[in-house]
């Protein structure tokens, strides 16, 4: 290795001092290097001063760009001809010239520029960049490379890697990147007189760099496409969603949980989970959450959420977690459940209706049984005296067979109004004027020992009943009172408008609205909690056998329900009963209260009516009493046969109609066809079972009237005068 090469070595490796000096005008270079002192004066070596180390000359090959170095006019530069160079700058062109680097010596004020043969091909100018200023030579990427010239003339060495600069090396030529070395230059008197300016291309690595780069901007684009599916799916899915922290607090819900629970981001996150869990499922949930938490996974999970107003919502659950956040994805199956528990109920309420069904027909059997043996052997008494041409007690025999009937009456009328199928004449009523009207039924029923009381209220709504069953209604429940009270206590009837603002007991009952409710209290004996249950069922009673039929209830219940209102309940052993009824108000005009007409007095005169009825017996006696009493009768046993005659002998002055006939046509429906021809036929239907209910807009037309079987003729006659007259 030449002198100038280990000079050059030991500089760059920081470990050697150099000191330039003058003998005999020349300048001497001394370099100390581990102990040794080498002098080179004008390339000549001089005797050893400790120890002096000589290597031999070795030729030099040809150097092209040494010699443009050499032929280059410097005198035109700031540096000055070349012979005139300091020993400082030559050692340092040497050393730039000899390095395997593309490299440069930047010297003076003007930062004239020295290059080697690698640094010739960095730049596009021709035939190289010798003598001009490094900053004019750099110029399209001086802004990123002027800090680092400072940087290097203020003394401090910086190799600039990250980032690579990208360079362009001529027209056509393929961009390089680069990594930049500054290293101070210093001058005989030690100042930084210029930097050396080193260039590492790093193109091949910078490439990999960007390979491995797109890749992970690939694998974070796809991230991140993920995760907007991800987002979308989260904000889109019907499903609940949920995200938990370890220590069991909201940290996260989808759309759809609070859509379903009516709850706001802001009111759940960060609260604990478990204040959202019905109560009775809390420990169930706690012990699934710790499972997942252990084992990663979870088994699904049933479980209720709490709404914002209160009722809670079933879900059913899976569950992860991911080691920070446990993610729960739940599908609201309320509506399943509800439904699940609705045919659970069904089929309960059809065994008791079975169950129910069988105690009706024993109760009907019973009872029907002890009415037809009364009116049987009436008959039969009745037969075998007029057989034998004698009249004692005939009367009496009639008197026990007509009061069997009686009883028969009331029985079907009350399993009708239980069933809800009792055919209704409602019409609006003043509410205490009604009541007023029914006292001396009422106060017969109760009898002498028990009181009753008044406390209406002073402006009642209208309501819209059947003045006959309301009256039963309250005929049944005065004989309970007095029984409960042993014919000796009081009975309060009570009034008053209520208006009701949400379904009511629930949303099963009665919507909101205006309602008028009825009291009926006693101050007996009370009832049990099993025996209110029981209490609206048909046949059940607590009476002893033979002191009632255990209809009374239920014939109120269903009269009630089918007028449009509730009925309960509210009693309690020692503390009375009271029975509590409302009525839905009626925003009808009252009518003015109808004269009482003397039934004895009357007499039909020749008017023309036209009886329709399959009941042939039936339909028998009806044409003879109405004969007997003044009507001329035309009777028919069915639809097809009452339209015929109306077609031809029509109008009548009344048409007594059967509701259900056969020949395919209902009593509406001949009712509907018959006025097509004639709008003034006057209609009076009779029936013992409507399964479906007459129209109320038809028995609204003027003209109309409905009466139910059984009925005594009296009435019948009395209802069809009526009709005539109005």
């Amino acid at each position: 290795m030449s002198i100038a090469l280990r000079c050059q070595y030991a500089i760059l490796r920081g470990v050697c001092c150099a000191n330039v000096n003058h003998i005999h005008g020349a300048p001497v270079l001394s370099l100390n290097h581990a102990g040794v002192t080498i002098v080179v004066a004008n390339g000549t070596p001089p005797e050893p001063a400790s120890k002096i180390i000589l290597q031999p000359p070795v030729p030099a090959p040809v150097d092209l760009m040494g010699e443009r170095i050499v032929r280059f006019d410097w005198g035109s530069t700031s540096l000055g001809p070349l012979p005139r160079w300091s020993a400082s700058l030559r050692i340092a062109v040497d050393v730039m010239h000899l390095s395997p680097l593309p490299c440069a010596v930047v010297w003076g004020p003007d930062l004239c520029v020295v290059h080697n043969e690698g640094y010739r091909a960095l730049r596009p100018v021709a035939p190289d960049a010798l003598g001009m200023a490094f900053d004019a030579l750099w110029s399209d990427v001086w802004p990123a490379m002027g800090p680092w010239v400072f940087k290097a003339l203020d003394g401090h060495s910086s190799f600039v890697e990250d980032p690579p600069l990208r360079i362009v090396s001529g027209e056509g030529g393929e961009p390089l990147w680069c990594a930049f070395g500054f290293t101070p230059l210093h001058d005989e008197l030690g100042n930084v007189a210029g930097f050396l300016h080193a260039v590492i291309e790093t193109t091949a690595s910078v490439e990999a760099h960007r390979h491995w780069r797109e890749q992970a901007q690939g694998f974070e684009r796809q991230v991140e496409r993920h995760q907007v599916e991800r987002e979308q799916f989260w904000q889109l899915s019907r499903d609940a969603m949920i995200t938990v922290t370890p220590e069991l607090k909201v940290h996260a819900a989808n759309p759809a949980l609070y859509r379903t629970l009516g709850w706001a981001e802001e009111q759940i996150r960060g609260i604990p989970v478990l204040d959202l869990v019905h109560p009775a499922d809390r420990a169930e949930v706690q012990v699934a959450i710790s499972g997942c938490l252990q084992y990663r996974n979870a088994e699904q999970i049933e479980t209720r959420l709490r709404h914002l107003d209160g009722h809670y919502h079933c879900f059913r659950w899976s569950a992860r977690f991911d080691g920070s956040l446990l993610t729960a994805v739940g599908r609201d199956i309320t509506e399943e459940r509800e439904e699940a528990a609705r045919q659970s109920e069904a089929l309960m309420r059809n065994n008791e209706r079975l169950e129910l069904v069988g105690q009706l027909a024993g109760g009907i059997g019973h009872e029907l049984n002890n009415l037809l043996s009364g009116i049987g052997g009436s008959l039969e008494l009745l037969q075998r005296r007029l057989q034998e041409g004698r009249l004692e007690r005939v009367e009496a025999y009639v008197e026990v067979a007509h009061d069997s009937v009686q009883r028969a009456m009331e029985l079907t009328h009350r399993l009708l109004a239980f069933s809800r199928h009792q055919p209704l004449a409602p019409r609006p009523l003043d509410f205490n004027r009604q009541l007023r009207l029914s006292e001396p039924l009422l106060r017969s029923t109760l009898g002498a020992e028990m009181r009753l009381h008044w406390q209406l209220d002073v402006t009642p709504w209208a309501v819209n009943l059947d003045v006959c069953q309301l009256e039963n209604a309250l005929i049944n429940l005065c004989a309970n009172a007095r029984e409960a009270c042993l014919e000796r206590g009081n009975v309060t009837l009570r009034s008053f408008n209520q208006r009701l603002t949400t379904w009511f007991p629930d949303e099963g009952g009665l919507p909101p609205g205006d309602y008028v409710a009825l009291h009926v209290e006693d101050d007996g004996h009370g009832m049990s909690p099993v025996d209110i249950a029981r209490a609206f069922e048909p046949f059940f009673t607590t009476k002893p056998i033979g002191h009632g039929s255990g209809l009374g209830l239920s014939m109120v219940y269903g009269f009630v329900g089918q007028s449009g209102g509730y009925a309960w309940i509210e009693s309690a052993p020692n503390q009375g009963t009271k029975v509590c009824m409302l009525f839905p108000r009626c925003l009808d005009s009252v009518p003015e209260a109808p004269a009482v007409v003397q039934r004895s007095q009357r007499m039909a005169g020749g008017q023309r009516l036209l009886l329709v009825d399959d009941e042939l017996g039936l339909r028998a006696v009806m044409r003879e009493y109405l004969t007997e009493r003044g009507f001329e009768v035309i009777d028919v046993g069915d639809a097809n046969s009452a339209l015929e005659r109306f077609h031809h002998d029509g109008p009548y002055d009344l048409v007594v109609t059967d509701v259900g006939l056969p020949g395919g046509f209902s009593g509406r429906q001949v009712a509907k066809v018959m006025r097509m021809q004639w709008p003034l036929q006057k209609i009076l239907f009779i029936t013992g079972y409507a399964g479906q209910p007459i129209d109320a807009q038809l028995l609204e037309q003027p003209g109309t009237a409905l009466m139910n079987k059984p009925f005594p003729l009296a009435d019948l006659f009395d209802e069809a005068l009526r009709l005539l007259e109005g």
